[in-house]
């Protein structure tokens, strides 16, 4: 545990930049939200856009902070995998280090976001904050570690080819291997049997934004929002989880046992 903390740490300096790369796009993105809105009238509008933007975009902060890394990684591969720790560790200190950044980055956006719109759309009621906010914290972390790992499986795959082959014929029969597994799980997720087996626990979540219309009144800013009852269900959450954790593990076994260095 010791020497897998020690590895955690010299990890949060390894990827720091990638933190702040992403830092420095979402600040860009809110303020040129906030100037292209009060250049056009628009401030309220294109400032809740932005910030729904950049919450959206913490689905992908996983998948971008781990291929930042590995990709550092890569340049003294044969160091890295010839360490005393198994490849999960490695690679688990690599993923809790990404979700430490991508959930200090996440809370700070989610509270300002609550705050905003609060104290701007008169819409947005408490109850509707909450189911928003539960809603939409489930769904990007679920699928953004299940992007993270997607990743993780193709980048041991990749690995696997590049040694064997020149990188950019690597990621040519990595892409159609993405292509052709992507069918195959999409064809199996539609059979009934497989929906039966998902399709359980569902959450009936009333009160969510679904859309907004924005008008002039008088040239004042008006929004309007309107809701409808979603219906969620616990088993496609807990189906990703287990699909994404399947992956991790794969990914893990290919290359301790298949990527030679």
């Amino acid at each position: 545990m010791n020497a897998w903390l020690s590895l955690t740490k010299k990890e949060f300096q390894l990827g720091f930049p990638a933190f702040l790369i992403a830092l420095i796009l979402y600040l860009g993105i809110l303020s040129g939200g906030y100037f292209t809105g009060n250049y056009a009238g628009y401030t309220e509008g294109l400032l809740s856009v932005a910030l729904g933007f950049v919450v959206t975009l913490h689905i992908f902060f996983l998948p971008f902070y781990l291929y930042y890394s590995l990709s550092a990684e890569r340049k003294r591969l044969h160091l890295w995998l010839h360490t005393p720790m198994s490849i999960a560790g490695l690679l688990s200190s690599k993923v809790v280090t990404g979700i430490t950044f991508m959930v200090s980055t996440f809370a700070v956006f989610i509270i300002g976001s609550t705050q905003f719109f609060l104290h701007t759309f008169d819409f947005f009621n408490q109850e509707t904050i909450f189911n928003l906010l539960g809603s939409i914290t489930v769904f990007v972390f679920t699928l953004g570690f299940f992007i993270a790992a997607l990743f993780l499986f193709f980048w041991s795959i990749f690995l696997t080819f590049s040694h064997l082959m020149n990188d950019f014929i690597s990621f040519i029969l990595t892409f159609i291997l993405f292509l052709f597994i992507s069918w195959i799980y999409g064809s199996l997720m539609d059979l009934s049997f497989m929906q039966t087996l998902t399709n359980w626990g569902s959450i009936q979540v009333n009160d969510i934004i679904v859309g907004f219309e924005f008008g002039y009144v008088e040239n004042a800013f008006e929004a309007q929002a309107m809701s409808e009852s979603s219906i969620f269900y616990i088993g496609h959450f807990v189906r990703d989880i287990v699909v994404a954790v399947i992956m991790f593990i794969a990914a893990c076994w290919i290359i301790e046992k298949k990527v030679e260095v």
